[in-house]
């Protein structure tokens, strides 16, 4: 059973969307949506960490519902456009 939410997303337009959440009584990931693995590289080093999704949540579950205005994302959410710059950040 889908739990559903509204949820705020700036990228890559604002946008108001309808996502699925993780159970919070699921017995194998606790509400947590999955769970961190962390792997090791041939020579025994850590290699980095996978995310395992629980099946009590798809997080590619996501319908979006209304396009939301800069200028309205910008009262609302406090949300700004990213600045980009030719300048090094030193």
């Amino acid at each position: 059973m889908a739990r559903l939410r509204l949820r705020f997303n700036p990228w890559p337009a604002p946008v108001i969307e309808l996502a699925d959440t993780p159970d919070p009584g699921c017995s194998d990931c606790d509400g947590h949506g999955g769970w961190p693995e962390d792997y090791a590289d041939a020579h025994g080093e850590y290699g980095g960490t996978n995310w395992w999704h629980c099946p009590c949540w798809d997080p590619d579950r996501v319908r979006r519902l209304l396009p939301v205005p800069r200028w309205l994302a910008h009262l609302l959410f406090g949300w700004t456009p990213p600045v980009y710059s030719a300048e090094p950040p030193f």
